[in-house]
């Protein structure tokens, strides 16, 4: 426990200003982006499938992800995630102020994907991980919280601001969040260590030492040569898929069954809390236990949750209870990746693995919204696409029991 506290004790503030980072970035959309489906239904009259098929711009990380990966890699985190946190608030400006148009949707979209990858989990986590190695998963897990936090604390504000000042007003609050919240806590607080310790003049010893910690393990080729590497990918996939579609449309699931949109924007906010929880105990217990025990118990609980949405009928307390069981995947999802590729490939080339990782995540996006979005336009209601997506969590959380025992790493000691 004292390697943990003095792990946390000269890593806390990289964890402070991932969170932040991660938490105003390309992931929060994910959770905040159900708020703007019946006004841009209203507004424009698109019907919610051709919303929901903007969620295939997702695929545009196929191209993105490796090269954002061996970037990240290559010049550090830092310098990548001050960029695009910029592009990011570039593209969300645009996004309010497009004409209505389904094609420049789609096309700012794209956009909002390829030049905003930056500010996702990838590089953050990275930085982490090179503060911590007892401490890891709970390290991840509070990084990742940061969408939670801000996803619960920007949910009703973005509702309200909706409601009085449209969709547009919703997406220009957005770029709002980047410029003045995310891109100047990064400035300054953001760091790996090897390169932390080189700023500060420490020993050429203890740079040294960091710096192998941090090249230890597989090359991406070698990675892509496991089985492990293919079962996490599938397991992310299912689990990616099923919660994409099911938050993406959760809105309008919950008003669909006759809660009002602002008891349904207070339920968006609590699935944020619930994460944040979620996050924080399966950080926890993948320090103190075989990692994929965890997991799987985080993957599988959310078929629970959306059972109980599926029959819920509009019930508040099972409203309530479906949404802190999905929570639940993402303290399964994005930090049984980042945990999972650092622990069973290594460091030495993060970025590029969990770029790849990330392919499979950029598949389930678009799989889940989008097949939720269609089968809602095709079978009048949302009962299907709930079924598939109950039986994904029970595959995903059972995949990922297979990952196996962890690679002994031949790692050298750090001074402190």
């Amino acid at each position: 426990m004292s390697e943990v506290r003095d792990e946390f004790r000269r890593g806390w503030r990289v964890v402070l200003a991932a969170g932040v980072g991660v938490g105003c970035g390309i992931s929060l959309q994910q959770y905040v982006g159900s708020l703007f489906v019946k006004a841009l239904q209203a507004d424009l009259g698109w019907t919610r499938g051709q919303i929901a098929q903007a969620q295939g711009a997702a695929l545009a990380a196929l191209f993105v992800a490796p090269v954002l990966g061996w970037l990240i890699d290559k010049v550090g985190v830092r310098p990548v995630a001050m960029v695009s946190i910029g592009l990011l608030a570039a593209v969300y400006a645009m996004l309010a102020a497009m004409p209505p148009s389904l094609g420049a949707f789609y096309g700012l979209f794209a956009l909002l994907v390829i030049l905003g990858s930056g500010t996702g989990p990838i590089g953050y986590t990275r930085a982490v991980n090179t503060w911590f190695e007892k401490g890891r998963g709970l390290s991840l897990g509070l990084t990742l919280t940061g969408v939670s936090l801000v996803a619960a604390l920007s949910a009703p504000l973005l509702n309200f601001v909706i409601t009085h000042h449209g969709w547009r007003g919703g997406y220009a609050a957005l770029a709002a969040l980047s410029i003045f919240v995310a891109l100047p806590t990064v400035l300054v607080a953001l760091w790996e260590r090897p390169r932390w310790l080189a700023k500060r003049g420490a020993a050429a010893g203890e740079i040294a030492a960091a710096r192998q910690v941090a090249q230890v393990g597989l090359t991406a080729g070698q990675a892509l040569k496991t089985g492990r590497f293919w079962i996490l990918a599938l397991a992310i996939l299912l689990a990616t898929a099923g919660l994409t579609g099911v938050i993406s449309q959760l809105q309008p699931i919950l008003t669909d069954q006759g809660l009002d949109a602002r008891a349904a924007g207070w339920l968006v906010a609590l699935l944020a809390v619930s994460v944040a929880l979620g996050r924080i105990v399966v950080g926890w217990a993948v320090d103190r236990f075989w990692a994929p025990i965890p997991a799987a118990i985080a993957l599988v609980l959310p078929a629970l949750g959306v059972g109980l949405l599926a029959t819920g009928h509009g019930q508040w307390p099972l409203a309530v209870l479906a949404v802190l069981l999905i929570g639940a995947a993402q303290g399964g999802e994005v930090d049984v990746a980042a945990f999972f590729v650092a622990r069973y490939f290594g460091m030495r080339s993060y970025g590029a693995v969990y770029a790849l990782i990330g392919v499979a995540i950029s598949l389930g996006v678009p799989i889940g919204a989008i097949g939720f979005g269609a089968l809602y336009d095709h079978d009048g209601g949302y009962g299907r696409a709930l079924a598939i997506a109950a039986a994904g969590f029970v595959a995903s959380g059972t995949l990922i029991l297979l990952m196996g025992r962890y690679p002994q790493w031949d790692t050298p000691k750090e001074t402190t």
